[in-house]
C-alpha cells in the first residue's frame, strides 16, 4: 500500500494531467482516481506500449527509436500496419512499412493505438464472472469500425474516430477489473444502463463514463475525443449546441454504439433496433439507405478485424 504522502504526490501529478476541461465533462476526482490506480488493476498500457509512451514523453525522442520499438513486437507492428492502411483513405499505394505508418498516423496517434491494442491483449479475460469479456471486445471493435465508417459522412478524422470507438466503453472494463465482485453484483442486478449508472455511483463514487474519460485523457487522447467518449451514451444530456462540431462528434459515437449493439444482437432483436438507428443516423444527415449500405461494409470489416485480432465476432 502506498504511503499517504506518495498518494498525495500521485494525486498532484494526476491533477496536472487532468485539467479543468471546460466542456461540462465530469472526471473522477484525483484522490479517488489514485485509489483506482493504487490497486494496480486499472486497464493500462504495458510492455511495448508503456515504453512507447515513455519515449514520446521526452523532448528529444528519435523517430528511428520509436520505429525500432514497434518493430520489436511483430503482433503490435502488424496491427498498426493494418490500422494505418484502413485509415489511409483515398491512397492507392498500401502502407507496408512501420516508418511510413508512423508518418501517416503521427506519433500521438501511434501511441494511442499501441496503447489500445496493448490493453486489448492483456484484458481478454478477468475475474468479474458476470462481465462478458468476449462480447465487450467484440462490441468495442464493432463500435470502432462503425465510428471510422461514419467519419466519411461527418468529415471527422477517421483514425481518431476508430480510436474513440474502440475505447468509448473502457470504463466498464475498468470497473470489472478493479472491483470484479462488486461490479459483478451490479451487472447481475440490472440490465438497464441508466439504472446501472446509478448503482455505479452509489458503489464507487463515479460511473463507468467518468472513469473511462479520465483514463483516456490520462493516456493522451485529444480533449474533444475524451469529451465525446464521456457523453456518447447520452449525447443530448451534455447540453451541447445542436449542430456544433462537438455535438456531432458525440452523436456520431452514439450512432456507432447503436450499430455495434445491432452487430452483437441476435437476428430478432436487430430488426427491433433498426428504427432507432435510422432516427439517430438521420440527425447526422445519413439516410436509411446509406446507413444500411454502410452497415454491410462495417460487418465485413468487423469480421476481418476480428479474425486478425482473434476476437470472436458475435454475428
Amino acid at each position: 500500500m502506498k504511503s499517504c504522502n506518495s498518494c498525495k504526490r500521485m494525486a498532484s501529478n494526476i491533477e496536472q494531467k487532468l485539467p479543468n476541461n471546460g466542456l461540462g465533462m465530469k472526471l473522477v476526482d484525483s484522490i479517488r482516481y489514485v485509489g483506482f490506480k493504487t490497486t494496480g488493476r486499472l486497464p493500462s498500457p504495458k510492455g511495448l506500449a508503456s515504453a512507447v509512451i515513455s519515449l514520446l514523453q521526452g523532448d528529444d525522442y528519435n523517430i528511428d527509436e520509436l520505429v525500432r520499438l514497434i518493430q520489436s513486437d511483430p503482433a503490435i507492428a502488424g496491427e498498426l500496419l493494418k490500422f494505418s492502411n484502413a485509415a489511409n483513405f483515398g491512397h492507392s499505394s498500401p502502407i507496408v512499412s512501420i516508418p511510413k505508418a508512423v508518418i501517416a498516423l503521427g506519433t500521438r496517434q501511434v501511441s494511442i493505438i499501441v496503447s489500445a491494442f496493448s490493453v486489448l491483449r492483456s484484458h481478454r479475460m478477468g475475474k468479474c464472472t458476470p462481465f462478458d469479456y468476449e462480447k465487450f471486445w467484440s462490441r468495442a471493435l464493432a463500435t470502432a469500425i462503425s465510428a471510422q465508417a461514419l467519419a466519411s459522412y461527418t468529415k471527422f478524422n477517421a483514425e481518431e474516430n476508430f480510436t474513440a470507438g474502440l475505447l468509448c466503453s473502457l470504463g466498464e472494463l475498468a470497473l470489472a477489473s478493479v472491483y470484479p465482485d462488486s461490479y459483478g453484483e451490479i451487472i447481475s442486478k440490472s440490465d438497464d444502463r441508466h439504472n446501472r449508472i446509478k448503482l455505479e455511483q452509489e458503489a464507487f463514487g463515479c460511473d463507468h463514463r467518468e472513469l473511462g474519460a479520465t483514463l483516456v485523457l490520462e493516456w493522451g487522447l485529444p480533449l474533444k475525443l475524451v469529451t465525446a467518449i464521456c457523453h456518447c451514451e447520452a449525447p443530448d444530456d451534455a447540453g451541447f449546441q445542436e449542430g456544433s462540431r462537438i455535438h456531432e462528434l458525440t452523436l456520431s459515437l452514439h450512432v456507432a454504439l447503436t450499430l455495434a449493439d445491432i452487430c452483437v444482437a441476435d437476428g430478432a432483436a436487430r430488426k427491433e433496433m433498426l428504427p432507432s438507428l435510422y432516427a439517430k443516423a438521420a440527425r447526422l444527415g445519413i439516410s436509411a439507405e446509406e446507413i444500411n449500405s454502410t452497415a454491410g461494409d462495417i460487418i465485413a470489416n468487423w469480421k476481418e478485424w476480428g479474425k486478425q485480432l482473434k476476437i470472436q465476432v458475435l454475428c
